[in-house]
């Protein structure tokens, strides 16, 4: 039954506040989509979408010959040299751990519509919307009630984290939608109980398994969660083991190239990034001293008292159902770096499972604080107050998007019209700048050349001005400083040669 509160609530206005939320976030994900530039990980998927490796460009490249940007470019984009065979062989040799669906559709979009920064975005943007109706039936599959689903909607347009993640071109957006909707498609099958419903959601588990493998745990907690499920897990899960034979078998590269995850960083720091990285689910994470403190604080305990009370006034099917989204993940990355050290937790964007669950739970929570009829008016500006927050925290990202240190060299390279970017690498295998680079050679003029070196070769410098040095390693930065004067221009990652 409806209470008179709910329908004082439900009412044109908040329809409206509703669908202004919603725009809103259709609009943040799809605005200045070409105003950040390709960072170091975007760029691999260009590369593997397009069916190269690390060990074909630091060959052919990082050879210390002067070599045109188009060099750089080519390894980016779909060439007929390149077939989908090359794109799995590629992830297969190099970075096994990362399954092939997304790379895959990528490749696809690339081959009809181009590879230009805002157009493969748009990939990542258009499947953000998708998240949309998917949280919508999760929610009513859980707690059959409109005005929670469309509460975590509204917290899922205006989430920074969300809209951030839906402009890159990377799995993570699609991997949102994968999760809800397989979450959602098993909820059904429980309560339906039909072959169709079952395999619904048997087809989600493979969808999400190649889209992700972190995916692996929330398969686990499923198969915890209901007896019933364990033909259709069984059946999706066997569809994956080839990819997951394919990671055993290369399980070395994969631990070589997440090397850099193990690196131990003090608890403080750790507990401190996680703190962080929860803010940004609602606000953007660039406040700084008291007022970041004030804010995170608050945060931690709205997701406290939002997870309290979902388990105090939800059937244990229910409150069960949303710990297995959040948990898993933490258990998995977190309590390992605790453990044994390692920075894996610290990259929120492994944690979305976690943060879907404590959306769940926030718009639950303030749902029903909303329906009780008592102070009423104080927890609707709460919620007003939460999605400004992020209406604020998302437009001050389209203005962050403009701030970039590799537009900034870029710039000044692009000055001079004959400009040589000089830089190198720590191996044929990559595991330094070799990202960075590529990503940068869409910045700079065409007529921008490169020479690039593998560590510890030295180029031979050409006789010309306008050199300059892009983040260097140690051991070229000191070499060069015997024979020429390296001048700092930009936080010691970009420096002019100049003779001594």
């Amino acid at each position: 039954m409806i209470t008179k509160s709910f329908q004082y609530w439900y009412s044109p206005a908040f329809r409206f506040l509703v669908l202004v939320l919603l725009l809103l976030g259709v609009f943040f994900r799809f605005v200045a989509l070409a105003e950040r530039p390709y960072w170091h990980d975007e760029v691999y998927t260009l590369l593997r979408a397009s069916g190269h490796t690390i060990a074909e460009i630091t060959t052919q490249v990082f050879n210390g010959q002067l070599i045109e940007r188009s060099n750089l470019l080519q390894f980016q984009q779909i060439t007929p040299e390149k077939t989908w065979i090359d794109m799995i062989r590629s992830l297969i040799a190099e970075e096994p751990h990362r399954v092939p669906l997304y790379c895959a559709i990528v490749r696809l979009w690339m081959q009809l519509f181009g590879n230009d920064v805002a157009v493969l975005r748009s990939l990542s943007a258009l499947f953000s919307l998708l998240v949309f109706p998917a949280l919508y039936w999760l929610c009513i599959e859980l707690f059959a009630q409109p005005l929670i689903a469309w509460i975590a909607m509204m917290l899922m347009a205006v989430s920074p984290f969300h809209v951030y993640y839906a402009q890159e071109v990377r799995e993570y957006a699609f991997w949102t939608v994968t999760i809800l909707v397989m979450s959602a498609a098993l909820l059904r099958a429980i309560r339906v109980q039909t072959k169709v419903a079952w395999s619904l959601y048997g087809m989600s588990i493979v969808v999400s398994l190649y889209t992700m493998l972190l995916s692996i745990p929330l398969v686990v907690s499923h198969a915890l969660y209901s007896t019933k499920n364990r033909k259709a897990l069984l059946w999706g899960f066997s569809l994956s083991i080839p990819w997951l034979l394919v990671v055993g078998l290369n399980l070395s590269q994969a631990q070589k190239m997440n090397a850099w995850m193990a690196r131990s960083i003090p608890i403080q720091d750790l507990v401190s990034d996680w703190i962080v990285n929860l803010q940004f689910l609602f606000l953007t994470g660039n406040l700084t001293g008291r007022f970041n403190f004030v804010f995170a604080s608050v945060i931690v305990l709205l997701v406290f008292l939002s997870i309290k009370s979902l388990i105090q006034h939800t059937p244990k099917t229910v409150w069960s159902f949303v710990l297995l989204l959040m948990v898993p993940l933490v258990f998995c990355i977190a309590v390992p770096d605790l453990v044994l050290g390692g920075l894996r937790s610290t990259n929120s964007r492994y944690f979305v499972p976690t943060y879907l669950g404590i959306q769940i739970a926030v718009a639950h929570w303030l749902a029903t604080r909303i329906q009780s009829g008592s102070h009423q008016t104080y927890w609707k500006l709460m919620l007003l107050t939460i999605l400004t927050a992020g209406v604020l925290s998302c437009s001050a990202q389209i203005f962050q998007n403009q701030i970039n240190d590799d537009k900034t060299m870029a710039a000044i390279i692009n000055q001079s019209k004959t400009a040589i970017v000089i830089s190198n690498e720590v191996s044929y295998q990559g595991a330094g700048t070799i990202g960075d680079v590529l990503a940068l050679s869409h910045l700079v003029r065409p007529e921008t050349r490169f020479q690039l070196v593998i560590q510890p070769q030295i180029p031979i410098i050409p006789n010309q001005s306008d050199i300059y040095v892009y983040k260097p390693l140690s051991y070229l930065q000191q070499t060069l400083q015997q024979s020429y004067q390296l001048q700092p221009i930009y936080k010691q990652q970009l420096f002019r040669l100049l003779p001594k």
